[in-house]
């Protein structure tokens, strides 16, 4: 609460917390104003509706309840100003209430005056001169209104204060999530270059032809990734579109020892994924699979499919998946669990399984990804 008596502008800050963050009140947001305006009229209906009972003329009940409510709209408007403009206090919740009961009963005080020279009025009949009550009547009724309005007035900035300290905090958090994906898929371009150009250095002496349809399946892939480098998530053709350029420079490199498949679900095909999230289990089947020395072929095979809004993408190859490999995958799957983590948080699987002769890594999407 004692936050919340200069964070309150409007019932919400007209300025940002912090930083180059940008305002965060709504357009929706009620100005203070109106909203003391529409809490003092229903004070003013209550007050006529007592004060015709009381004095037995709705004439004089209207004008005494229009001017002592037209000067708490007035004492209530100037607190809010004070208090908007003022440094941010440091009361302790003890001194917030000492605060609203001292400006209750000199908000009553004034209240009480200004009634005292109402009745003097000529308007006044004697049934208001009667039903008056002294002055100790106007005292404690606005008293009670002024002890009223300042706690809810306290507890409504106070609210505001809590929620906007909380949006903050997200936005700021939501900032370095956004910042964290940007540095997990940038560390994928230079990967995946420093691997390729190895095997291209390698491919230029013995079989330059080969190189050369390299150099342009590698140019095919690098385009992908720059004009996509500004996108969080693609559909999953693009992406696999992708994996094929990057397949196909792999088939080019093991010639016959590597042959490469896809099979893509047509409903799957628009369906959003994390920009580059299949290149680190491609590398890693590449990587793992051609290590055993049997002397059959490398058969890696992509596939995906659409149920019920949850994608399946399966990447599979030949060997044998032992326990703790996967801490050796390096960078690319440890990149892949947190991106998903980042993406898709609590609304994703992945794993790494043997599966009769073949390894294969699943990983299960639900939804959009998240910050795409």
């Amino acid at each position: 609460m004692n936050h919340a008596i200069a964070e309150a502008h409007d019932f919400l800050p007209a300025e940002p917390l912090g930083g180059d963050l940008p305002a965060m009140r709504p357009a929706h947001a009620v100005p203070f104003w109106l909203a003391n305006l529409a809490v003092w009229v229903f004070i003013s209906l209550l007050g006529v509706s007592t004060r015709t009972l009381f004095f037995g003329n709705f004439t004089d009940a209207l004008v005494v309840t229009l001017a002592l409510d037209a000067i708490g709209f007035a004492l209530t408007t100037l607190a809010h100003e004070v208090l908007r403009r003022r440094p941010r206090p440091h009361f302790p919740a003890m001194g917030v209430v000492l605060l609203v009961v001292l400006a209750s009963i000199g908000g009553g005080a004034v209240e009480m005056l200004a009634a005292e020279g109402l009745r003097g009025l000529s308007f006044s009949t004697g049934e208001f001169q009667q039903a008056y009550g002294g002055r100790i009547v106007p005292l404690l009724y606005y008293m009670a209104i002024f002890m009223g309005w300042a706690l809810g007035y306290f507890w409504l900035t106070a609210d505001v204060a809590a929620r906007t300290e909380q949006l903050h905090r997200s936005e700021a958090q939501s900032a370095a999530t956004r910042a964290e994906l940007q540095q997990l898929k940038v560390q994928l371009d230079p990967h995946f270059l420093f691997n390729a150009l190895n095997t291209l250095t390698a491919e230029i002496p013995e079989r330059p032809d080969v190189a050369l349809e390299m150099v342009h399946g590698i140019s095919a892939y690098m385009r992908y990734c720059l004009d996509h480098r500004d996108r969080s998530a693609c559909a999953l053709a693009s992406e696999i579109e992708a994996t094929r350029a990057y397949l196909r420079i792999q088939e080019l490199r093991f010639d016959a020892a590597l042959t490469c498949g896809v099979d893509l679900d047509p409903e799957a095909a628009d369906f959003p994924v994390p920009h580059l999230i299949l290149q680190g289990l491609l590398e890693n089947a590449v990587k793992h699979g051609l290590r055993p020395t049997t002397g059959a072929p490398l058969r890696i095979h992509v596939g995906a499919q659409l149920r019920n809004g949850v994608l399946e993408v399966l990447v599979s190859n030949p060997g044998k998946y032992a326990p703790g490999q996967e801490m050796l995958g390096g960078l690319g799957l440890i990149n892949i669990r947190r991106r998903l983590e980042l993406h898709y948080p609590g609304r994703h699987h992945f794993s790494i399984t043997q599966e009769e002769d073949r390894v294969v890594a699943r990983m299960i999407l639900q939804g959009a990804p998240c910050f795409a």
